[in-house]
């Protein structure tokens, strides 16, 4: 059986961590496999996990590799359209996005952590 979860370092505050996963787009012709990116930050001590998709285009939200933080370290911002959001929420606060950033569960194991291995898909 597949392990819905997977394990990760955690990333330090300011700074976020990728990871690799699978979702199902459901087509007429029926379900279809891709593979999407993760990310989880340290947010004000708390951790969050995201989809890396643009909620606007789909492309990939850092503007660098694993660079998702404005240069102050207050937002999350897309490198496309330099759409803002915020860290804790999700909330698009700027820019073209039709709706926040898509959130996954995050697990603290202390020294790791657990993410998934795929989600339901994206709209």
């Amino acid at each position: 059986m597949h392990d819905p979860w997977q394990r990760i370092e955690p990333p330090t505050e300011g700074k976020a961590v990728t990871f690799r996963l699978k979702s199902v787009i459901q087509l007429p012709a029926g379900p279809v496999e891709i593979e999407e990116e993760g990310f989880v930050i340290r947010y004000q001590g708390k951790l969050y996990g995201w989809l890396n998709h643009c909620p606007h285009t789909g492309s990939p939200l850092d503007w660098m590799p694993g660079q998702f933080f404005s240069e102050d370290g207050r937002l999350l911002v897309c490198h496309t359209h330099h759409a803002l959001f915020d860290p804790a929420s999700g909330n698009c606060l700027d820019g073209p996005c039709p709706r926040g950033l898509y959130p996954l569960p995050v697990r603290d194991l202390g020294d790791q952590l657990e993410v998934p291995t795929q989600h339901g898909g994206i709209d």
